[in-house]
């Protein structure tokens, strides 16, 4: 798992079968076709409260699958 920290906001990038999460718009983003300099191929965009408790089970994930 990569993290970019920004003056208002969090960007996770985490290391999970990107083909196996379900995207919303502004909130994930598949970055596998795009790229980016870090580890993961899912971005998660926090920048609330609520958004650090629907990133929850995502990191899990990646906790928990370790590949």
């Amino acid at each position: 798992m990569s993290v970019v920290l920004q003056k208002d906001r969090l960007y996770l990038y985490l290391k999970i079968d990107a083909g196996t999460v379900t995207y919303e718009p502004g909130f994930t983003r598949d970055m596998r076709i795009i790229g980016h300099w870090g580890t993961g191929d899912v971005e998660v965009l926090i920048d609330s409260d609520e958004d650090v408790e629907r990133a929850k089970p995502l990191i899990l994930r990646a906790y928990t699958e370790g590949r």
